[in-house]
């Protein structure tokens, strides 16, 4: 690394790091060679943190220098966790009752602890939103800018009625053709959400799949993208019936929803199809999962608006 970029990481590093990651800064040697030791040092912390949640980079992330300091910011939440963890009420991490994950492309956001089973997180919303992955093209998706008519009202109202209940509401089922708005009403009751302080994670239904599909063939660790779609407070299934329609496929579906449902776990499921659709596929995994929904998720049809 050249000597301005040293420079540069080493100011960065102090400013924005811990004191239990700037302990190893203060000792170490200042003679020459000084910061590559420093960045060695990290770089190994980096490592270990990722060998322990059993993660592996793609060759972009490795090469992308800018992925450093969320990557130090992952390892030193991960040894905070595995090492340190004083349990919940007198967790000191700068997140309580959360934790750091990183996936194989950098992208580092935040999940309850094994140890926090409360649903408000004291996180900021800014915090809450950022870990909830929502696309960019979504981001601006909220109650505010979303168009309220006689086609979608009742939708709205209960979708209003469930971030202010909290857990102790069913979820949302939202069906209709496309271009109707069952994604903005997804992505805004998830934003909603995150603004009370509670956590939860936007999820495309067929890319979901395709990544679980490529840990098949790669040997990834399948629990890097299940795990956080099974801690959240809210998950937002966007477009149930796009993917395609195999026998794996309706597997891994059915785990996914039977295992929030059991965890009374709240579900925003959007497809353009109906339950009664799904079930009319005459196989006993979507009568299953159609079950599932029916019973945790308020069902609403979102029809064109009126001319």
């Amino acid at each position: 690394m050249a000597d301005n970029k040293q420079m540069e990481c080493m100011g960065r590093v102090t400013d924005i790091l811990p004191m239990t990651m700037q302990d190893g800064m203060a000792s170490a040697p200042r003679g020459y060679g000084y910061m590559d030791d420093i960045i060695a040092q990290y770089q190994r912390r980096i490592d270990e943190a990722l060998a322990r949640e059993h993660i592996t980079l793609t060759d972009t992330a490795k090469q992308t220098e800018a992925l450093f300091f969320p990557l130090l910011e992952f390892a030193e939440s991960n040894e905070h966790c595995t090492f340190h963890c004083p349990g919940i009420d007198a967790c000191d991490h700068i997140h309580k009752g959360y934790t750091a994950r990183m996936d194989e492309n950098g992208h580092i956001s935040y999940a309850k602890c094994r140890m926090n089973s409360a649903s408000h997180t004291g996180l900021s919303p800014a915090t809450l939103k950022d870990a909830a992955q929502i696309p960019a093209r979504y981001q601006a998706m909220t109650f505010a800018n979303l168009k309220t008519g006689t086609n979608n009202q009742s939708a709205v109202v209960y979708a209003r009625q469930l971030v202010k209940e909290g857990t102790a509401a069913k979820g949302l089922f939202l069906t209709g053709p496309m271009g109707i708005g069952k994604t903005h009403l997804a992505v805004a009751t998830l934003q909603a959400w995150a603004d009370e302080g509670h956590s939860g994670i936007f999820c495309n239904v067929s890319r979901l799949l395709e990544k679980l599909r490529g840990c098949i063939d790669t040997g990834k660790a399948r629990e890097l993208y299940l795990r956080p779609l099974e801690e959240a407070d809210m998950v937002v299934l966007d477009n149930l019936g796009g993917e395609r329609d195999t026998e794996w496929t309706r597997e891994e579906l059915l785990r996914i929803i039977e295992n929030r449902y059991e965890d009374r776990k709240l579900m925003v499921i959007t497809s353009n199809l109906t339950l009664e659709q799904f079930v009319w596929r005459k196989d006993v995994r979507w009568q299953r999962i159609c079950h599932l929904i029916a019973d945790s998720c308020m069902a609403f049809k979102l029809t064109a608006p009126s001319a």
